[in-house]
């Protein structure tokens, strides 16, 4: 009988701590979607609004080097490639000093782990904005 009651408060304290550690995994999950949705947010504030540049999503990618540098992470954006088939040269030139321009986004950029900032217009080829 003493035996049942020490195992039931046994239980118990396991559950609660599952409990909190489901908590705190959802918990960041959520924080990870916000953090998500406001660069994507501020990112479309910067190109759908009166640019001519349909910006459609970005992605995190995360390249490993073979050199002191370890791995990089890119910030890639995607765009219409119909509206910058024109002057590819000149469209990435132009999105590039739009996003470089926003020094707080940039250092947002930075905190949040982002080495590089890149245009894509399709699957096959990035630009990296330097």
């Amino acid at each position: 009988m003493i035996w049942n009651l020490e195992e039931r408060k046994s239980n118990k304290s396991l559950q609660s701590i599952l409990q909190g550690l489901v908590l705190f995994a959802m918990m960041f999950s959520l924080a990870a979607l916000a953090e998500a949705d406001e660069l994507s947010s501020r990112l479309e504030s910067h190109f759908n609004a009166d640019s001519s540049y349909r910006f459609i999503n970005y992605e995190s990618v995360n390249q490993v080097h073979a050199d002191e540098y370890g791995s990089m992470r890119y910030l890639v954006m995607d765009f219409d490639l119909r509206l910058a088939s024109n002057d590819l040269q000149g469209s990435i030139h132009q999105i590039c000093n739009t996003v470089l321009a926003d020094r707080q986004l940039i250092k947002d950029l930075s905190r949040h782990g982002y080495d590089m900032v890149s245009v894509s217009f399709d699957r096959q080829s990035q630009y990296d904005c330097l």
